[in-house]
């Protein structure tokens, strides 16, 4: 029992107290009025406290003033001074606080994504804010070097990763798929030499199987890199891309008529992993009957833009668990691009992939 009125007395503390005590309650200041007058803005901040000088100034005119002067030439003598005040007060920040004006622009552009935008020096700066901007300069400078460096590995890494696709993707086509080949046709000729049925027949099982895994190497082989894109370039590569996804049941179309041949390999590596992604994601996902692919080049741009009539699907939860959709706005970032997604449950799916052609780069 003592040790159960320990715990009670622990857990109400209020009863440790003496009989002649009284618990204050602690109160916490009201302070949302000076929040807002903090928050009122410079200008205001003046015009109040012009107002509240001129109170003052007029209420210490009236108490000193002595007989003979005139209070209504006293009066309009202090609102004239007070009002001429208060329009220079008003002026002069209006005038110190533009440059902020510009840095806020500067802010919104950089924010758009222009990374080359500047806030300009005016001729009424503060030198306070003139150090300001001169900072906010550098830090631009900074990232746009950054930025550029960051795209220029982002390429290199594109390169070299296309590169090693192309490579795996050809030893496998030019050697394993050969070998493979040459398997079957071994077995072929055996199975039909052979004079045990039972043996033909298993020389026939093995043909079958070397052919399956000879057709899967030259799939691998396909989707690692597909040969076409070197050879012929992107808009052959969409071409044929919409064939192999015709041939699986589903009617797909690749409009290229209005893209420029002369797309950067780096490019045209990225948007076709677009289109191939998009278009994969739609046969497993949205059971679509029509795809359509198109691909321009317009205004240094090329645009890839891939719809479908299947399903749809919730965009948020899409972003949030696709590791597919991370993968395509990913790289197409990497190479300064813009990626949109649009969809709705029921009503179709849209990808596209917008990114600026520079003329260092292409062909």
């Amino acid at each position: 029992m003592s040790s159960l009125r320990e715990i009670t007395d622990i857990a109400s503390p209020q009863q440790t107290m003496g009989e002649g005590e009284t618990r204050v309650p602690v109160s916490v200041p009201h302070t949302r009025w000076v929040d807002r007058v903090f928050r009122v803005p410079l200008s205001g901040k003046l015009l109040g406290a012009n107002l509240l000088v001129a109170v003052i100034a007029l209420a210490a005119l009236f108490i000193a003033r002595s007989p003979e002067e005139s209070l209504t030439e006293s009066l309009v003598v202090s609102v004239s001074a007070v009002l001429f005040s208060i329009v220079a007060n008003i002026a002069l920040v209006t005038v110190a606080l533009r440059p902020l004006r510009e840095l806020e622009r500067t802010a919104q552009r950089v924010w758009a994504g222009d990374l080359s935008v500047r806030a300009r020096p005016t001729h009424t700066e503060d030198p306070d804010l003139g150090r300001v901007r001169s900072a906010i300069n550098l830090l631009l400078d900074g990232m746009h070097h950054d930025r550029a460096r960051m795209r220029r590995l982002a390429l290199h890494a594109i390169t070299v990763g296309d590169r090693e696709r192309a490579r795996v993707g050809r030893e496998l086509h030019e050697s394993s798929a050969q070998y493979l080949a040459g398997l079957t046709l071994e077995l072929a000729a055996m199975a039909r030499d052979a004079k045990d049925e039972e043996q033909r027949a298993q020389l026939q099982r093995m043909q079958q199987m070397a052919q399956q895994v000879m057709e899967q190497v030259r799939t691998l082989s396909e989707t690692l890199h597909p040969r076409v894109l070197d050879d012929l370039g992107l808009a052959p590569a969409l071409q044929h891309l919409a064939r192999k996804t015709t041939a699986t049941g589903i009617d797909t179309t690749a409009d290229t008529a209005g893209a420029d041949a002369r797309i950067p390999p780096h490019v045209a590596s990225v948007l076709y992993d677009v289109a191939r992604e998009a278009v994969a994601n739609a046969a497993r996902h949205a059971a679509p009957a029509h795809v359509e692919v198109h691909l321009t080049t317009d205004r240094g741009q090329a645009r890839l833009d891939v719809r479908d009539d299947g399903h749809g699907m919730d965009v948020g939860a899409a972003e949030r668990g696709g590791f597919g959709l991370f993968s395509m706005r990913e790289r197409v970032a990497l190479v300064n691009g813009t990626f949109e997604l649009e969809s709705r449950p029921g009503d179709g799916t849209r990808v596209v992939a917008t990114v600026a052609l520079d003329d260092e780069d292409k062909r």
